[in-house]
């Protein structure tokens, strides 16, 4: 039995090195990339503050579980069932640390835009070809509101991205059915993208925060989601918006501004 505790003490030991080498080139990464002036700076502080705010519970989840374990051993308390208990919350909280951590590296190393010729509506619908029937088995029906559109310049793989999480995001709000809408449309020297649904909704409150890092309305959300779809919307020089109340379901609005190509 001691050498299962040193062996979760050492794992942990091992997460809680890596977690902070991990922040520091995360940081730095971040740094040089995207903060230039000293306002934008200012935002590097915002992210690590967010993100060992998102760490401290797990951390403190394995820690408490490891002081059990040390009581446990020193009391001379050998519960098989209790010990295997204890070591699988232990490991429960590193594999949501490790979510956290993965997530969170993958918003500070989103590259720039690839720019090339692509045709949106067919972004799109690569993306619900491989997710239909998922969402139709969910009771979830698809309405498709699109014009044709001539080629625009922008980054494909990101705006499958962008498609992808939006879909899912709102297929996650409709647990008991609904429509999911997705329009794409033309709008002078604008490309418009809308997806709604018919599901929850979010309150007024929780608006203005939904685009953060991190935040999310749902227990099993990771917060990372609508954070990239905007991180992604914004390297394109476009915006972003919802609008949504409780029970009405709710819209989000991409207008990126496009050079249009026949």
């Amino acid at each position: 039995m001691g050498n299962i505790l040193w062996l979760v003490v050492l794992g942990c030991l091992f997460v809680g090195v890596g977690v902070g080498i991990l922040i520091t080139k995360l940081s730095d990464q971040i740094h040089k990339r995207h903060w230039q002036t000293q306002a934008e700076q200012a935002q590097i502080g915002v992210l690590t503050q967010k993100l060992v705010h998102e760490i401290r519970n797990p951390l403190n989840g394995i820690s408490m579980n490891l002081q059990l374990l040390d009581e446990d051993f020193s009391q001379g308390h050998e519960n098989g069932v209790d010990l295997t208990n204890r070591v699988h919350r232990v490991r429960k909280e590193v594999d949501r640390l490790d979510l956290i951590l993965t997530n969170f590296r993958r918003y500070a190393k989103l590259p720039p835009p690839k720019f090339e010729l692509s045709k949106p509506i067919e972004l799109m619908e690569e993306v619900l070809a491989f997710n239909e029937p998922e969402i139709q088995s969910q009771n979830i029906e698809i309405n498709r509101d699109i014009e044709a559109l001539p080629l625009v310049e922008l980054d494909p793989v990101q705006f499958k991205q962008v498609f992808l999480n939006l879909i899912i995001n709102a297929s996650q709000s409709m647990k008991n059915g609904g429509v999911l809408t997705i329009r794409v449309k033309s709008l002078a020297n604008e490309l418009l993208i809308e997806v709604q649904d018919t599901g929850d909704g979010i309150e007024a409150v929780y608006v203005d925060k939904i685009f953060d890092l991190f935040f999310s309305t749902r227990k099993e959300g990771t917060g990372v989601g609508l954070a990239i779809v905007k991180q992604i919307v914004e390297s394109h020089g476009g915006t972003i918006n919802v609008k949504s109340s409780p029970g009405n379901g709710a819209k989000f609005s991409i207008r990126i501004p496009v050079t249009q190509n026949t």
